[in-house]
């Protein structure tokens, strides 16, 4: 019986290790996972070689998608074509679980994606996405002397450039991730690091002082202008300036669906 070889990923190790990581303790017989943009299939590929090993078949589990499948490369499932207007191909309550790595930084729609993601999961559902992290302290160093975030280059209108670093056109930091999730239904919403950059680390402790400083204004300011807002997304303005949120190379979010 032919092996197939391992598939590289395109994103990096560190980000798939963390969200293999938080999918393999609920693999289960019959568990249905979605990967939304799932590229050549690395993960698709990981996540089904487990599945495989506890005695499940990978095509009844994993259903994975893509904008051009044809670069797909696993071979114990199928993978379906979708389109670039955020929409999943699958009916409401489908999926215990959704992910979607270094995906949503490349739609023009990311929040409907997220509601689409919400609709096609299970109640008690897991959706996982990742980003590249604008917010780590090499992000804001370079936002503040250039203009432009750390892999958020100025963006390319070529549609053969929309899967590289250059079609990376949707900028947002994760409290506009924790919004879209919120206003989609999720609950238990949360960012999870992965790889720490060291020169991050570095500029966190020497900056530390004044990292809490301008936490702290922030807040102020934001409970000046609506208390209302502020007691709405107080939590972000401080975790903003967190070791997560200042050091991570990428920014994992995840939410339940906990109501039907």
């Amino acid at each position: 019986m032919r092996v197939q070889k391992k598939i590289k990923s395109a994103s990096h190790f560190a980000t798939n290790d963390k969200i293999f990581s938080m999918v393999e303790p609920l693999l289960k017989n019959e568990i249905r996972i979605l990967d939304f943009g799932a590229g050549n299939g690395h993960m698709s590929q990981r996540i089904g070689d487990k599945i495989a090993e506890m005695g499940f078949e990978p095509g009844e589990c994993i259903y994975p998608c893509e904008i051009v499948p044809e670069i797909f490369e696993y071979e114990k499932v199928a993978c379906r074509k979708i389109d670039t207007d955020s929409k999943i191909p699958f009916e409401d309550n489908s999926f215990d679980v959704v992910y979607a790595i270094e995906v949503l930084e490349h739609t023009l729609r990311p929040y409907d994606l997220i509601k689409e993601a919400y609709r096609v999961l299970k109640p008690n559902g897991l959706f996982i996405l990742s980003v590249p992290n604008l917010s780590h302290l090499n992000s804001r160093f370079s936002m503040l002397v250039s203009g432009f975030g750390t892999l958020y280059p100025p963006p390319s209108k070529k549609e053969a450039n929309a899967g590289r670093i250059c079609g990376h056109i949707m900028p947002l930091t994760y409290p506009y991730f924790h919004y879209g999730f919120s206003i989609a239904g999720f609950e238990a919403v949360a960012f999870s690091a992965d790889k720490r950059k060291r020169s991050c680390l570095f500029w966190s402790v020497l900056l530390w002082p004044w990292l809490k400083l301008f936490a702290a204004i922030c807040a102020r300011n934001l409970k000046k202008y609506d208390e209302s807002v502020w007691k709405e997304n107080g939590e972000l303005v401080y975790k903003m300036n967190s070791i997560d949120v200042l050091t991570s190379r990428s920014c994992i979010v995840s939410g339940k669906k906990l109501n039907a």
